[in-house]
């Protein structure tokens, strides 16, 4: 199964990584919606309406869906048999419109208050099961990582397949939840900051890179993949020997990234 790393940066898009967006092109999933969504059309199997998971309300997690019309749009000209033309750019719009309003938008009951006001068009707003069924017999699973915010990560299974995306949190031996990722095939998790300011974690609510390889371990993953990099300019490239003394199979994801798991 092949996952996509649309956008790996963290509260700012800038020239290198793209806000939070992450693709499952054979489910036509989604997690997360940020700026990195730009480049879904490319990426699409088909134009058909997408399944969208998102793990809280920041911008850097929603403001991609704004480019949806412009991604079915872009992806049904794409197939088009024919010219962009005056005959049929109705057309074109008229079924992008169709695909938009036929995407489901999964959050929260916290989330959904904050988040349906923030856009005029409409979209199929869904409130998240416990379990939520996927395409090809797959399974999603959600977890709060503190009852005092509203973030969320998730788990994803498929036989012979499993995922969990783990963002905007701190990584910790304590962490409650270790038990939702345990034995996970691939781990996408939060790295916002260099080992080196680590002290910032509880003042931002992110993660160090030392931390995070900590928590694959303990979890039992089978592969890490850093990602929601810090656009400061905080670079986690001197942190990879040490991060992968603790645990091996550790790298940083970037943009156009794709992973078979």
């Amino acid at each position: 199964m092949k996952l996509i790393l649309l956008g790996t940066g963290g509260f700012v898009p800038t020239d290198e990584a793209q806000t939070a967006c992450y693709f499952l092109p054979e489910h036509n999933l989604l997690l997360d919606g940020g700026t990195g969504l730009y480049r879904l059309s490319r990426h699409m199997q088909s134009a058909a309406p997408l399944e969208v998971y998102l793990s809280h309300t920041h911008g850097d997690h929603t403001t991609g869906l704004h480019y949806l019309f412009g991604s079915y749009f872009k992806k049904l000209a794409d197939e088009s048999a024919g010219p962009v033309n005056e005959a049929s750019l109705n057309d074109l719009s008229r079924r992008a419109n169709e695909l938009l309003n036929q995407t489901r938008i999964h959050v929260t009951a916290e989330m959904l208050p904050k988040l349906k006001p923030q856009f005029s068009f409409p979209l199929d707003w869904c409130l998240l099961e416990a379990t939520e069924s996927l395409p090809g017999g797959g399974k999603l699973t959600y977890f709060a990582f503190d009852p005092a915010r509203e973030e969320i990560g998730f788990r994803l299974d498929w036989p012979g397949h499993s995922l969990a995306y783990v963002t905007d949190t701190i990584a910790s031996p304590e962490a409650a939840y270790l038990d939702k990722i345990a034995g996970v095939d691939l781990l996408l998790h939060d790295c916002n900051l260099p080992d080196n300011k680590s002290r910032l974690e509880r003042t931002i609510n992110h993660s160090s890179t030392s931390a995070v390889a900590r928590v694959a371990a303990q979890a039992g993953a089978k592969r890490l993949i850093l990602i929601h990099f810090n656009p400061m300019g905080w670079p986690i490239e001197a942190d990879l020997p040490a991060a992968r003394k603790i645990f091996p199979a550790t790298e940083p994801g970037r943009d156009g990234m794709e992973v078979e798991f």
